[in-house]
């Protein structure tokens, strides 16, 4: 049964790194403005140079080591917004710790390697989190933590109860829709109010435009949008 979870875990990272797309190229983002602006610092292109970025994890370092142009720079990890490998998606830090970005929607998805002991050895598994936009804290990906995240929207926790069982599967990845369960429900109902909205204001207009009008037959066509002529 565990190797199926593992299975299947792999399956779902595999599908949304394909989805987020492979990088052909290497180097740093300062900032998170330039990850928008695309504007990559200490950038190699992956099919035609090579350059090393050492993230330093296992000396648990508060810095990264680039090797770019025979020169060594140490970069710290609370000054940067994150870096990319080549055909790896991007890398983000907090707390001297890095996430891989998995999937960006309406929440961005990330993960990290988490190490804990069990019977005397120790067990190695993807912890995941998210963060609301690109550039704000990566907290546990839970459902607690995302109906926190939005408070006010009280169909989103209701869609989370009713659709996700626990927070065994609060990572679900929807391989129909292509995207993690979490940001396929919040496009619903994103969807929904477009096209509440959308519904409203077409009545508006209708009631506005058939205010002053004297119907061919029936005394109630207007409210039915039936033919109508102006006064």
């Amino acid at each position: 049964m565990q190797k199926i979870i593992i299975m299947k875990t792999i399956l779902f990272i595999l599908l949304a790194l394909n989805v987020m797309g492979q990088s052909d190229k290497s180097g740093v983002y300062l900032t998170f403005n330039d990850y928008v602006n695309d504007k990559m610092s200490y950038e190699i292109n992956c099919k035609a140079e090579k350059h090393k970025i050492k993230l330093n994890e296992f000396l648990n370092k508060s810095y990264i080591t680039v090797i770019h142009n025979d020169q060594k720079i140490n970069l710290g990890k609370d000054t940067i917004y994150g870096v990319v490998f080549c055909d790896e998606p991007l890398v983000r830090f907090q707390d001297k710790e890095h996430y891989y970005l998995v999937e960006k929607g309406l929440v961005w998805i990330f993960y990290k390697m988490d190490t804990k002991s069990s019977n005397k050895s120790f067990i190695t598994e993807r912890k995941y989190y998210f963060s609301v936009k690109g550039d704000e804290k990566m907290i546990e990906l839970s459902k607690e933590n995302l109906k926190n995240a939005f408070p006010e929207n009280h169909k989103f926790h209701d869609m989370l109860d009713s659709q996700i069982n626990s927070n065994v599967n609060i990572a679900e990845f929807d391989s129909f829709h292509k995207m993690f369960k979490v940001n396929h429900i919040l496009n619903r109902l994103v969807n929904n109010n477009k096209k509440n909205i959308t519904h409203v204001r077409n009545t508006i207009f209708t009631k506005k435009f058939f205010k002053n009008t004297r119907c061919i037959s029936w005394s109630n066509c207007c409210k039915h949008n039936c033919l109508c002529r102006i006064n």
